[in-house]
């Protein structure tokens, strides 16, 4: 049996079909039948939601290139966790918009950290390097 075969067997089996219209849908039950193993419900909960969430990266970043890798990054993420395959996944305590919204702004200021870490300003370096070397009665050089 091929993937795309167990794929429809296990969307039908969980009485899930192809195509099916999810506009009646709350993203809750989308979100269940994610967790069920229905490939385009969390598709769906991205559909609805997608321009709030770039907004919110967007709006955290600053740039739009690191807000789409932001947005990715948490897309992944919400996919994930709403599998149950990592950790914080959503549990129903607020609204799925809610959640999904943290998700982004985690993923973002992750992002806004790891770029922080990384910005450096070059050292200004000499021709002959002598700008490297302790100036004399450096307490540095003197130890």
């Amino acid at each position: 049996m091929s993937a795309v075969e167990r794929g429809r067997a296990r969307r039908e089996g969980a009485g899930l079909g192809a195509g099916e219209d999810y506009s009646e849908a709350s993203d809750a039950e989308l979100l269940e039948r994610h967790r069920a193993g229905d490939p385009e419900a969390f598709g769906e909960v991205v559909r609805r939601h997608r321009n709030r969430l770039w907004a919110v990266a967007l709006r955290t970043l600053g740039d739009p290139e690191e807000a789409a890798d932001g947005v990715q990054d948490a897309l992944v993420s919400a996919f994930r966790a709403g599998r149950g395959t990592s950790g914080g996944g959503y549990r129903g305590d607020a609204a799925v918009t809610t959640w999904l919204h943290r998700v982004v702004v985690n993923a973002c200021l992750d992002r806004a950290r790891r770029r922080r870490v990384r910005d450096a300003v070059p050292l200004p370096v000499g021709e002959s390097g002598e700008d490297l070397l302790p100036a004399p009665g450096d307490a540095v050089a003197e130890r």
